[in-house]
């Protein structure tokens, strides 16, 4: 019986952290930001050679990344051109980061491979 109550109760204390700790649902993001995140998860897992959890943390960051330029964008439009820049810089810097901890080393490589021979046709 306690290893019932206990069970129980172990359960319904997980479902409730879990419930208050939802990331934000793809389709609250605005549609070009959802579509522009797609393309480049497929981009680079074409690339780079994702797994599939690493596709879904990937395609979550982009959707995270490309919504918070749009908002600075926004945000900041009549601040001084180099205000906009540094904060920009700042988000891709923290984009690259969480990207960097997400893959493995080899496909560390590859991704530096790619952003050295980056034009913007192959994208």
């Amino acid at each position: 019986m306690n290893n019932l109550l206990l069970a129980a109760c172990l359960t319904a204390s997980l479902a409730t952290a879990s419930a208050t700790t939802r990331k934000k649902p793809a389709e609250d993001y605005p549609k070009s930001v959802q579509v522009r995140a797609t393309t480049l998860t497929q981009a680079l897992a074409h690339h780079i050679h994702l797994n599939e959890a690493q596709y879904v943390r990937v395609k979550r960051l982009h959707l995270k990344y490309l919504n918070e330029r749009l908002e600075l964008e926004r945000s900041l439009a009549g601040e001084p051109a180099a205000e906009r820049d540094t904060q920009l810089a700042a988000a891709q810097m923290h984009y690259e980061q969480k990207l960097s901890d997400m893959l493995r080393p080899d496909q560390r490589v590859a991704y530096q491979q790619l952003r050295a021979n980056f034009t913007a046709h192959r994208l």
